[in-house]
């Protein structure tokens, strides 16, 4: 917390123009997009091994294999359309798509000719990378900071490990009221502090987490709510932007259920890195990774009042290993093994298949939400 990192002076500068403290989404918001300092703008390395953590895009090309075949399929509901729209938010260093779009051209070429692809992402240093990686791919991609407007999708939406990076207020149950915590200073240091919520839409939002047969002074205090405006408002504009196909996030999660039988009574929020989950939030801003999970429930609650074109049969939720269980069976996960040259590489392609699918691996850690409209 005391380091003098390039982030420190932004925050002291934001924290005092502010009165004393900022939320922690302002606070999270500003560690990881800032455009100088942020995690996510940084040149530091932060995928795979020699980074912060590893993610299902990293497993070789296997994950990206499994879910051309799924893609694939959706278009094949869809009709075949002559134009399917492939987005994915938060892209990254681009991995999965340079997996991706070259194994569907060689592999399903008439749903290649289809496929338009899209990369939002918000960093300007990995959009320049991006657009000279994928063009090198052959395929017709775009690469754009944020969602048009006026954008109309026929096809898929792919949220991978996005909705856990947008900010979130963190609002904590103490003797019978609602309080946020915020981040303030100590001296020089970061601090926190607690306050009366900075919107009354907070506490309506807190109060869904909690049974409603439970009156308010028979709660513990201690309980934790985890509030994402930034994911309601890009879920909506997302479903506003799905004409026709499917939305797919695979991301962190839990259901109000779980949360209510204790799961994350105290919180979700967790730093990452050098592959070390970090429990101080506020230790090094800027140099570390920060993730929420995602209530899904809540989520769905979100689109269900706007269910143009949807009804609930159309919405599935369930573990990565079961998702991509089912994918592959079509195939035996033959894509994921065809082009082995020797029994290292075969031997290879198999543990990562089973750290995808496996529970023990990242098969439950992993939620899918499938969504789709008009199919």
């Amino acid at each position: 917390m005391n380091i003098d990192l390039p982030m420190l002076p932004t925050l002291r500068d934001e924290i005092r123009a502010a009165g004393g403290a900022v939320t922690f989404a302002r606070f999270m918001e500003l560690c990881l997009y800032h455009p100088q300092h942020g995690y996510y703008n940084s040149e530091r390395v932060k995928l795979g091994k020699q980074g912060d953590f590893y993610t299902n895009m990293h497993m070789g090309p296997v994950f990206a294999r499994i879910l051309a075949r799924h893609f694939e399929s959706v278009w094949d509901a869809l009709g075949k359309p002559e134009r399917f729209d492939l987005v994915e938010l938060g892209p990254g260093d681009g991995q999965f798509a340079r997996e991706l779009l070259p194994w569907i051209a060689r592999r399903f070429p008439e749903f290649a000719s289809a496929v338009h692809y899209l990369a939002i992402e918000q960093s300007p240093r990995l959009r320049d990378s991006l657009q000279q990686a994928l063009v090198a791919t052959g395929a017709q991609v775009r690469v754009e900071h944020d969602l048009p407007d006026d954008t109309a999708i026929t096809g898929c939406i792919f949220a991978h490990e996005f909705f856990d990076a947008l900010p979130v207020h963190i609002l904590v149950w103490h003797d019978g009221r609602w309080m946020e915590r915020c981040v303030g200073l100590n001296g020089d240091a970061l601090a926190w502090f607690e306050r009366g919520p900075s919107a009354p839409t907070l506490i309506a939002e807190a109060e869904k987490r909690f049974d409603p047969e439970i009156p308010p002074g028979a709660r513990e205090d201690g309980w934790q709510a985890e509030i994402s405006p930034a994911s309601s408002a890009w879920a909506k504009r997302l479903d506003h932007a799905l004409v026709r196909g499917e939305m797919l996030v695979v991301d962190y999660g839990y259901t109000l259920d779980e949360w209510q039988m204790g799961r994350f009574r105290e919180g979700s929020a967790m730093g990452y890195r050098e592959h070390r989950a970090v429990v101080d939030l506020l230790a090094s801003p800027g140099d570390q990774d920060l993730t929420a999970h995602v209530n899904f429930d809540l989520f769905l609650e979100t689109l269900a009042k706007q269910a143009d074109g949807r009804t609930a049969a159309d919405v599935r939720l369930r573990t990565q290993s079961r998702f991509l269980m089912a994918v592959g069976e079509s195939d035996q996960f033959a894509d994921v093994l065809s082009d082995c040259t020797d029994d290292k590489e075969l031997q290879q392609r198999a543990r990562q298949l089973k750290t995808l699918i496996l529970p023990e691996g990242m098969g439950s850690t992993f939620q899918v939400l499938q969504l789709r409209k008009r199919m």
